[in-house]
């Protein structure tokens, strides 16, 4: 053999030698985790995807998932249902997007629903509004959302307050009606209570019509079912003419400026808290809360959504012990057992074929001196 013939395996050597340590000095690829959220526009919020960035780069911060981080990319609906498919387009065209999680939507899921099951890619909104984020195969929130909160708050008024003759109030919100409506007629059904009254109503239109024909039906609790400003509207609009009759409103008006907005409105305000209250001190919610206050998020039960949507993921990922992909999140999602947090009442599953164990409870909060304070011991649960 001549030397030169002699140098050749040794310089194989060398090379293969290099590509190794360059392939091990390059990082691995991260893990993109998306999320559909209306960010900007009115009633929008940035609380639910803040949360769950933040347990992101608390994994981050420890290492990862097998080595890699995740990279979290939100991207704004702008509550416009062309800007919030395009969004989903170019999360679901990403081919390292394995799942979508935290996103907080008022439109997105009826709007995405068929993709996100076309293309095998689940989403686990921090807070789902519409209702198809509560019957889709694809979609699974951690909320129990307006519909279920509805009839928590009807069986509160009925079986806690002792309230026969209930109304519910309800703005007619895009894609929302129809399912007030059956949550209302179900709860009928299911209880076997005298049927409430529903009165829907318009944003924007004078309240004065509207709070002058529920008055006269002599409701002795009222349900209202929009979210935070449209409800201290009602509130406060109402009062005068019944100062008297409680109203019960859903998780939405739970909020630090809620509670300031109405602390002069007078005894009798309740919303239905749907995780482990926020603003009580309970152990079950201290991990959430170091983090929120070295964020400086402000605590709500959004935040709270995207924290545990969020955790869903990291607790799935971190179970993976092969490949992380699209299909291999998926498959463990479809096949989870039942997943529980302290600051749920009840375990959370994704199932296949969208037989999801969502959440089903809520817990009365009650306002009193400008607090939220807990109005009853034990969840309400439909």
């Amino acid at each position: 053999m001549t030397p030169a013939a002699r140098l050749l395996p040794l310089a194989a050597a060398l090379a293969a030698s290099a590509t190794s340590v360059c392939a091990q000095d390059k990082p691995p690829q991260p893990i993109v985790v998306g999320a559909v959220s209306s960010l900007t526009g009115p009633g929008a919020s940035d609380a639910s995807v803040q949360a769950a960035r933040m347990v992101f780069d608390s994994v981050n911060a420890a290492g990862g998932v097998q080595g890699r981080r995740i990279e979290y990319r939100v991207i704004d609906d702008r509550m416009s249902p062309p800007q919030a498919q395009r969004a989903a387009t170019e999360l679901i065209e990403d081919p390292r997007t394995v799942a979508l999680v935290g996103g907080s939507s008022a439109l997105e899921c009826g709007v995405n629903q068929a993709r996100y099951a076309q293309a095998g890619l689940f989403n686990l909104p921090g807070a789902g509004g519409d209702p198809a984020c509560f019957s889709s195969t694809h979609i699974a929130p951690l909320n129990a959302g307006p519909y279920v909160a509805t009839a928590t708050a009807l069986s509160f008024a009925h079986q806690v307050l002792r309230h026969e003759r209930l109304c519910v109030v309800s703005p007619a919100l895009p894609g929302m009606t129809e399912a007030f409506e059956k949550s209302v007629r179900d709860w009928t059904q299911r209880t076997r209570a005298p049927a409430p009254a529903l009165d829907m109503y318009q944003l924007g239109e004078p309240l004065a019509p509207l709070v002058q024909r529920v008055a006269a039906r002599q409701c002795q609790a009222v349900v209202y079912t929009g979210p935070g400003g449209p409800a201290i509207e009602w509130v406060l609009a109402s009062r005068p003419a019944m100062p008297r009759v409680p109203i019960v409103m859903l998780t939405p008006v739970y909020t630090t400026q809620a509670a300031q907005a109405l602390a002069g409105a007078g005894d009798g305000l309740y919303a239905m808290a749907e995780f482990d209250p926020w603003s009580s001190g309970s152990m079950q919610i201290m991990g959430w809360r170091r983090l929120l206050i070295a964020r400086q998020i402000e605590p709500s039960s959004l935040s709270q959504g995207g924290y545990l949507a969020a955790q869903a993921l990291v607790h799935t990922l971190q179970g993976l012990r092969g490949p992380i992909t699209r299909a291999s999140v998926a498959q463990a999602l479809q096949t989870m057992a039942p997943w529980r947090s302290g600051m749920m009442e009840q375990p959370f599953r994704v199932g296949a074929d969208g037989r999801h164990q969502l959440n089903r409870s809520a817990l009365p909060m009650k306002l009193e001196a400008g607090k939220w304070r807990i109005a009853h011991t034990q969840w309400i649960r439909e």
